[in-house]
This record gives structure tokens, sequence and C-alpha cells, in this order.
């Protein structure tokens, strides 16, 4: 019988004893290599792009000069630094083998205003070289808020085109709701400039002159208005004909129904109608994306849907908004006998 390491010869119970720590040294190389990698391919935000849920968010960032750093620069995890590279290494094996949605262990809060001031820690500076960008008014209202950099800056990063876009936006109502633009205008003066949410146009004739004084003729001429506009009012008595305004393009009715609790069940209708409107305001179609990229509750089971959803297949452009045709054709086509 082979002696066991008790009554082995002390040469012998030392090889084994060697290979043994060899084989244990070799698992604690192997583990932390591992590991090693998986930090590695995880810490630049292109890791994240496998995931169906945040490919766009991968896509739009490359645009940005944030670019190339770190999520989690900006995106701490309560949790700690530990946990969250810990739950990277788990979803970048869980990834190998699977394809889930979103990250399945990664968990990432939004950006802290410390984590925003980690690299723009001069934002407060005097010097106007440095910061003759930023409204230093509207930063100063604000510095002694609890406010986080994000709640003003949302697209920062990943929607950087959008933040251009949207100064073109018409302001509205709806927009001094937000948290970026409430508190330095009151709902109710929107219609100091924002003129057409005032149903009532004789009012306006008799008011518009003390707004012009107030916020000065170069606001009405910027974007809404024309100076042949006002002459001809003021030369000859008659009203001109303007074009492009909120209430004429018929946004005023589509916001009033942004405040109906039905509104998120019913906006696909509008949208479906014309989009075009809805473009206005939501200049980047992402946010429509990263909503619709979620399994609606309205299909139901996985299990049953494949036999239910021809009824809301009835009008094909509610499946096109997330759906591409070409995956309908794929599958129907394997089914020929059954039609």
């Amino acid at each position: 019988m082979t002696p066991d390491v008790i009554g082995m010869e002390p040469g012998h119970r030392n090889r084994m004893q060697v290979n043994v720590k060899l084989i244990v040294l070799g698992l604690v190389v192997v583990i932390i290599a591992a590991a090693g990698v998986a930090v590695f391919l995880t810490s630049r935000p292109g890791f994240f792009a496998r995931y169906h849920t945040l490919t766009r968010r991968y896509d739009t960032l490359q645009s940005s000069v944030h670019k190339n750093m770190a999520c989690n620069e900006c995106h701490t995890d309560s949790r700690g630094p530990v946990v969250y590279e810990a739950g990277l290494i788990g979803d970048f094996y869980v990834s190998i083998f699977s394809r889930p949605t979103e990250p399945v262990l990664t968990k990432m809060g939004k950006p802290t205003s410390q984590a925003c001031l980690n690299c723009h820690e001069y934002g407060w500076s005097t010097e106007s070289t440095r910061t003759m960008k930023v409204p230093h008014p509207a930063h100063l209202r604000i510095s002694a808020e609890k406010r986080d950099c994000v709640t003003c800056h949302k697209w920062t990063a990943h929607e950087e085109a959008y933040m251009e876009k949207h100064k073109s936006m018409p302001f509205s109502g709806v927009c001094a709701t937000y948290g970026c633009h409430a508190g330095w205008k009151k709902t109710e003066e929107c219609s100091t400039c924002h003129h057409t949410l005032n149903p009532d146009k004789e009012a306006w004739k008799k008011a518009h002159p003390a707004a012009v004084k107030s916020i000065g003729p170069n606001a009405c001429l910027g974007a809404c208005h024309e100076a042949t506009q006002c002459r001809l009012c003021h030369t000859t008595g008659k009203t001109p004909v303007f074009t492009g305004l909120t209430a004429q393009t018929g946004l005023k009715a589509i916001e009033a129904l942004h405040v109906k609790p039905d509104w998120i069940q019913q906006h696909g209708t509008q949208a479906l109608a014309d989009k075009s409107k809805c473009l206005v305001c939501h200049v980047s179609e992402g946010e429509c994306q990263d909503c619709h990229a979620q399994r609606p509750a309205f299909h139901g089971s996985p299990a049953t849907w494949l036999g239910t959803h021809k009824d809301f297949a009835k009008d094909k452009r509610r499946c096109l908004t997330c759906h591409q045709e070409a995956w309908c054709t794929e599958c129907h086509n394997q089914f020929k006998e059954m039609r």
C-alpha cells in the first residue's frame, strides 16, 4: 500500500508540501491575473457598450470631451470602490457566458457635485479667462444650495449635442417646472416673452410695449420676430402674420397633455401622429430610446407574448418604434405554413 503523508519519508513529504504550495500559489496567481484582466478591460466605457440598455450611452459619449474617462470617475457607487470593482469583475465574466441587457452586479449612481469638482475645481475662479463661459449670476445664486451639478447639467457627457440644441427650444411653463430653470422665473412670467401662451391677444397688444422696454428688442428679434413685422404694425396698424410660434405650431395643446396622469400611456398616440412636434423640445430621440429599451409592461409574459402580439401589431408603427421590420420578416418566414 502507498504510505500516507505521515508515514512518508521526509524527502517525499517535503516534495508533496512543495507541490501543494506551488499549486496554491499558481491558483492565487491565476485568480489575481483573472481579476486584473477583468479590472483592466472594464475600466473603460467601451465595456458597457455590450449591454443593450447602455449602447446609446456609449455611442453618445464618443463625441464628448469626457470620452476617455472611466465611468466610476463620475458615476460613484454608494457601496464603495471595493464593492464596485468586485461587481465589475463579476459582470465581466457573467457577460462572457451570457448577454444580459444591463450589468447584473455593477451599480452606478448619478454623478455627485464632488465628482465634478475633482476636475472642475477652478469653476468658481474669479479669473475671467478661465470662467468666461460660466454664467456667474446663475452659479452664484445656487452656490449655497445642496443642488448637484447634474440637476442642470443633466446632458453632460452623454448628450452634449443636446445641451447646445436645447438652448433654441421654446421656453414655456413646462420648462419652468424643472430643476434647472425653477427659481429664476415664475411660471406666470413666461408669457412676458412667450406671449403666445396668452390666449388674450388684445391684452397683449396693450402690454407688449412695456415688455419690450423691459427685456429689450433684441430678445424679441433674436429668434421669433423680424423688424419688418414691428414696422408693419407701428406704421400701418395692420397685424403681421407670425409663423413658427408656439401656439401656431400646436405645441400648446400638447404641453397641456403632459401634466395629465395618463400622459405616459397616451403619449405614443401623439408621437405616431406627428413626431416632429415632439422633437421641437425633445431634440434628441435618445430619451425615447432609453425608455423604449426596457421591455414594455403591456407585452406581458415572454411565455405568452408570441401568441398575443399580433393584436398589437395591427398598427405596425407601434412595433417599429423599437423593433426593425427585418426581425419580423425573419421570424415570420420560419412559420409560413402557419399562416
